[in-house]
């Protein structure tokens, strides 16, 4: 019998009563297929370490760091979790994650082996230490139908995202087509009945992967500063970038609205071949493989705006609880899930460089034939962020005490962007000295 086990209900008992075990419980969240890749990528530890069993426990901690919370008030806590950008510096400064810097000193496991940007987000606000490995990331990146672009007599999006946002909106007007085939740049185009939009980048959520790459290449942005203690909600960049998406919702109704994401996500339209263009991360391949393996695309980097080209970067982290008695074995575990056995773990990008340019990734059957300009590349962009939260303060500055109200009014078409976000920054700057 395999020594994996995996179980719903989350216990630690070793945990709770402070004795060393060779049961190693590990935090894992997300759909069916995340949790089945990251047992089969434990495999190779269980076969290198027969010693050691591991237990996984299904909960959103980690995703959610209020379950923790609660998982460590109930003596319940595991060995291992996997962190995100989001929540990764508020774990860390509230002592619940070990250290491993010295470990990873002790075991030759060098920064300079991953990807810079990636691994940088393992670092601790409050010290610079390490409090965590990558698992992987995920890019931003537009994924078009190759179909739709030759029926249009368009040439493909350039790999390397030499192009720019204006091209990108063009692009999305004579790719959006209404019942009678007339454009969205014709006279006679029907705005009330479009059967295949242009574009859809998550704004529409509004999500912010979706738009904070766009608010990036323009010069602006939500939170800035190395510490992201900054307002950029009224740099002129910001509410141009959401004005140019507002626009193509409302004006060249060539872009998906809220309305119709709330009827159907704008990423299964373009699943389904009724959107010519979105913008998303690597997990868009195991769907379309999955829903319409016919579906004939291809994807391209981000696109340049004033600032040159901007991505989002979202990690996955390896950690272990700080209070874990099995300090040992759950290093052991994180140190093999983060080298030799990443890759194919939640569908995301190994960031171990020498993994992701194997079979793991880029040499993977299946993969889009631009894939390492399109999701390797950005990468080393110097507009290539995380969407890390050193203040613990994000979801309550996009919240409704925040910018919430003003991106509601933007996205439904309601108030022009820069009319909607002044006086924004005023109540951000509350909120980040409280």
């Amino acid at each position: 019998m395999s020594a994996i086990t995996a179980v719903t209900a989350c216990s630690n008992t070793a945990a709770s009563s402070g004795e060393k075990s060779n049961t190693l419980t590990i935090a894992v969240w997300g759909v069916n297929e995340d949790i089945d890749s990251i047992k089969a990528a434990a495999k190779g530890f269980e076969q290198a370490n027969p010693n050691i069993t591991l237990k996984f426990n299904r909960t959103d901690c980690g995703a959610d760091y209020a379950v923790c919370k609660t998982l460590i008030a109930g003596r319940n806590m595991a060995d291992v979790l996997v962190t995100g950008t989001w929540n990764f510096n508020q774990m860390a400064n509230d002592g619940v994650l070990a250290d491993l810097t010295d470990r990873m000193a002790a075991d030759g496991v060098k920064e300079e082996d991953f990807v810079p940007v990636v691994i940088e987000s393992d670092k601790a606000a409050k010290d610079g230490r390490f409090y965590g490995l990558p698992m992987g990331y995920n890019v931003q990146s537009l994924f078009y139908n190759k179909e739709m672009f030759a029926k249009a007599g368009l040439k493909e999006p350039p790999a390397d995202g030499d192009y720019t946002y204006e091209d990108l909106r063009e692009w999305s007007r004579k790719l959006t087509l209404d019942a009678n085939g007339n454009n969205a740049d014709s006279p006679d185009f029907d705005p009330k009945n479009v059967v295949q939009w242009g574009y859809y980048n998550r704004f529409a959520i509004p999500s912010e992967p979706g738009y904070w790459p766009v608010l990036w290449a323009y010069g602006g942005g939500v939170l800035g500063g190395d510490k992201r203690d900054q307002c950029d909600l009224e740099k002129p960049g910001t509410a141009q970038a959401m004005q140019l998406l507002q626009d193509m919702m409302w004006k060249d109704h060539s872009s998906v609205t809220p309305q119709m994401e709330q009827e159907t996500p704008g990423y299964l339209r373009w699943i389904q071949g009724h959107v010519a263009m979105q913008q998303g991360s690597h997990e868009q391949v195991t769907i379309a493989a999955q829903q319409n393996p016919s579906l004939k695309y291809d994807m391209a980097a981000l696109p340049k705006g004033p600032e040159g080209n901007a991505t989002m970067i979202q990690v996955h982290s390896w950690a272990a609880y700080a209070k874990s008695p099995n300090p040992d074995n759950a290093w052991k575990f994180i140190k093999y899930m983060a080298t030799e056995g990443a890759g194919k773990q939640m569908g995301l990008i190994p960031a171990y460089k020498k993994v992701a340019e194997g079979p793991a990734f880029l040499k993977a059957p299946g993969e889009p034939e631009h894939l390492k300009e399109a999701q390797l590349d950005p990468a080393a962009w110097p507009l290539a962020r995380t969407n890390i939260d050193p203040q613990g303060a994000l979801a309550t500055v996009l919240g409704q005490d925040g910018l919430g109200p003003a991106l509601n009014d933007i996205i439904t078409g309601k108030t022009p962007a820069a009319e909607a976000l002044k006086g924004t920054c005023a109540k951000i700057d509350k909120i980040l000295a409280s």
